[in-house]
């Protein structure tokens, strides 16, 4: 018996670590006896895909990874069409909803926006949709058949593109002269006191409560973008002699000026989840703000422990024998890790535990019924 069709869209991603994110709750949706179609929009006429499974098929709700397959404007014809349906639209983002206010803002009805972040929502009705239905959705992955953990050759991994190093960031503000630098400056030690609060206080703190969208967002845009390359590189610096292995573009920069590291350059997500799974620790240095990130449970899912920013999110699902949590400096990091890293029980036991916790609550057929619920298409009691 199935609950009906759920048209989910598949678009480009970086890297393809977001569109992996497709099949999955497909497979999660699939799990809980819904009948998923994945429209690519990648793919010319796919419009017409997507019409003839409307007039063919039990439509029941659509969702939107990342704003794939979701109008281009709020004027769009599409606009009409995804409400002519009738039906749950949820749009399942993965950023923080500053960045994303013409993907939410859109006149779609019984339209759902999900974020990571549970302090999203009260965001988004401030500044973007008041009166909008926001959920707290946090990232997933699937379970994975992981290898042996006397097979395991990398001791530390971090998966992680640099953008731009922070210092040469953080020079350019100078540009948007003294005033607007300084209260960079201010906003960045604030963020640095507690990576787990909201960005947008920090930055109301500095700028004042009474502050709009468009006084905000530069500001949020900028030291957020700072703040994920900083955490990034600090850590790698100070762990370097932990010859950590590194994933990603962007790293060229400091390869030379870090001769312990092992950098292997940008890798499709497939590649990356292997090495993940060959791997007994990975690093997620990451703004807490953002409660949780994909590579948190990726590496839970392939059994391999992980070393972690705090978040308000992980620190209510995880305890310390899951989870070993970093310092907010990373120039406090190095006797922890070392610590830790040497005592091989702990460590192993951690992986197996955070791997248990994972399984029971946080793989993508857990957050597929959390949107089938959210939209009000599971039946009660399935």
């Amino acid at each position: 018996m199935s609950y009906g069709t759920v048209v989910l869209f598949l678009g480009d991603s970086n890297f393809g670590n977001i569109g992996s994110m497709v099949p999955a709750l497909a497979a999660g949706l699939n799990h809980l006896s819904f009948d998923p179609v994945i429209v690519d929009v990648r793919r010319g006429g796919y419009e017409n895909q997507l019409m003839e499974t409307v007039r063919s098929r039990d439509i029941v709700a659509f969702i939107s990874v990342s704003g794939f397959g979701l109008p281009s404007s709020p004027t769009s014809d599409a606009v009409r069409i995804f409400n002519d349906v009738g039906v749950p639209i949820m749009g399942v983002f993965l950023d923080h909803p500053f960045c994303l206010r013409d993907r939410i803002d859109m006149p779609l009805e019984n339209y759902h926006v999900t974020f990571p972040a549970s302090h999203a929502g009260a965001f988004c009705e401030r500044y973007i949709r008041p009166g909008g239905a926001f959920h707290h959705l946090p990232h997933g992955s699937v379970e994975r058949t992981s290898i042996p953990w006397a097979d395991r050759e990398i001791d530390l991994l971090m998966t992680g593109s640099l953008f731009l190093p922070p210092n040469t960031q953080r020079a350019a503000w100078r540009n948007h002269g003294a005033i607007v630098e300084a209260k960079l400056n201010d906003i960045v030690d604030l963020v640095w006191l507690d990576l787990t609060r909201p960005l947008e206080e920090s930055v109301r703190e500095v700028l004042g409560e009474g502050a709009d969208f468009e006084s905000l967002f530069p500001y949020m845009k900028t030291v957020d973008d700072y703040i994920r390359n900083a955490q990034r590189v600090d850590t790698i610096m100070e762990l370097s002699h932990f010859r950590p292995t590194v994933v990603g573009p962007g790293w060229d920069a400091y390869a030379d000026e870090l001769p312990l590291v092992r950098f292997v350059g940008q890798k499709t997500i497939q590649e990356s989840l292997e090495m993940t799974n060959r791997s007994r620790a990975v690093l997620n240095p990451f703004p807490g703000y953002n409660d949780s990130h994909e590579r948190v449970f990726n590496a839970m899912a392939c059994g391999s422990a992980v070393l972690s920013s705090r978040s308000a999110f992980y620190q209510s699902e995880f305890s310390p024998e899951d989870i070993f949590f970093l310092p907010n400096r990373a120039s406090d990091m190095p006797s922890v890790v070392a610590e830790l890293l040497a005592n091989k029980d702990r460590l192993r036991g951690m992986a197996a535990s955070g791997h248990q916790r994972f399984s029971r609550a946080h793989t993508w057929t857990h957050r597929a019924r959390s949107l089938a619920q959210i939209g009000g298409i599971l039946p009660v009691g399935a």
